[in-house]
């Protein structure tokens, strides 16, 4: 049996981590931690049985644990990472991995020394049509892959997300590290150079609500990036808009990873919809890590992606102030 814990419940992931764990065979959650219980009420039947701790620190003390989940405020995750790297515990923690590369960068040293598995939350991963996608490329369906159009839309979180000292940033902090990561996954490439726009448009926040990326990859493809909290607070959701429009010499390949489809065109082959189905990525991803754990696998996206992810979102950033090409 696999004993994990959550620590902190304040990402919008968590409640839907704990049930698929809950549901998940040869895994039993073992305790939680969460100093603010306002946010464990609305949740009192799925965490039936689940002992709950305030701090953090006394449960890596008191529970054996074989792995973690760090589902606090971007800016809460470097202490409990660390602290669970010096205790020898797995860790999986929720993106972005922090809110500064010079904090990502101890925590993965840390992680290393210890000689700890450290995972990031990148889903994105686990979408079939992400992989199908690879395959024609490296297949060569596509020709020269030339361009990328990419959006990662949702509608405005609110909560701690729209805090600037808590998230560090806004929409770009919050959507652009998934399709980052995607695109280096598929591609085996990084970032180069990008120029960033971002504005605060459609709410009164201290935080951007718009942003738009243009960026350069070391396979020379041209990638634009609207990370946008833009769509209706109402009627669409919080999460899973994430598309691709990947343009080649020879053929275009358009991508929903959530739900999965992949479309592809081309002058020889017509218009085929590869893979059009619904699926649970969370549950993917968190099956990623307990098999990582019992070293089945090794861990799809680690700490030193999730760095990667925030350099290229530390240099939009840059880029927006300066008003300039930023180069990575």
């Amino acid at each position: 049996m696999i004993n994990l814990s959550i620590v902190g419940f304040e990402h919008v992931h968590a409640p839907h981590y704990l049930e698929c764990l809950r549901g998940m065979r040869g895994v039993e959650v073992v305790a939680l931690a969460e100093p603010d219980s306002t946010r464990l009420e609305p949740h009192a039947r799925l965490l039936a049985g689940v002992p709950v701790y305030s701090d953090y620190r006394r449960m890596l003390q008191e529970v054996a644990l074989h792995g973690v989940i760090i589902c606090s405020a971007n800016a809460r995750h470097k202490e409990p990472v660390i602290a669970c790297a010096r205790a020898g515990i797995p860790i999986l923690c929720e993106k972005p991995l922090a809110t500064k590369a010079v904090d990502a960068r101890e925590m993965l040293a840390i992680c290393t020394a210890h000689d700890v598995l450290l995972g990031m939350c990148f889903p994105a991963r686990f979408s079939p049509a992400l992989h199908q996608a690879k395959q024609l490329i490296h297949k060569g369906e596509l020709g020269k892959v030339l361009a990328v159009k990419s959006t990662n839309h949702s509608t405005m979180p609110g909560d701690w997300f729209v805090d600037p000292q808590l998230a560090g940033g806004g929409a770009i902090m919050d959507h652009a590290v998934h399709v980052v990561d995607a695109l280096r996954w598929l591609f085996e490439a990084e970032f180069t150079q990008l120029f960033g726009h971002a504005a605060t448009r459609l709410y009164d926040l201290s935080v951007e609500d718009v942003g738009l990326l243009t960026l350069e990859m070391s396979n020379e493809v041209f990638v634009t990036l609207d990370a946008s909290w833009s769509r209706p607070k109402k009627s669409f959701p919080i999460w899973g808009d994430v598309s691709l429009a990947i343009i080649g010499t020879e053929g275009v390949l358009n991508l929903e990873l959530f739900p999965w489809t992949l479309n592809y065109y081309a002058e020889d082959a017509g218009k085929h919809v590869v893979i059009a189905r619904d699926g649970d990525l969370n549950h993917r991803l968190l099956e990623d890590f307990v098999k990582s754990i019992s070293h089945e696998t090794t861990i799809s996206a680690n700490g030193l992606d999730g760095l990667r992810a925030l350099e290229v979102v530390e240099a939009a950033y840059k880029s927006i102030t300066e008003r300039k090409v930023a180069v990575l």
